[in-house]
């Protein structure tokens, strides 16, 4: 069995990662191709202090019916 480890450092990965434009860019257009459009989904950017992205946001209630952000969350492909 193989095990792989993972350290980051933290001020490089928000710079490089999470607060990357080109990256957000790539991302927000892969959520909004995975929402096909449909206007119960909403796609929007998120600037916080320490890290930035993407979030996919729908009702509650349509969630709980339907598994809608999971079910998008499925169809995101980078």
């Amino acid at each position: 069995m193989a095990y792989a480890r993972f350290v980051f450092k933290r001020k490089a990965f928000c710079e490089q990662v999470l607060k990357n434009e080109k990256l957000r860019g790539k991302v927000r257009d892969a959520c909004e191709r995975a929402a096909g459009g449909d206007d119960r989904i909403w796609v929007r950017d998120h600037n916080g202090a320490n890290r930035s992205g993407v979030a996919i946001i729908c009702h509650a209630a349509l969630e709980a019916t339907h598994q809608t952000l999971e079910t998008t969350l499925s169809e995101v492909h980078l």
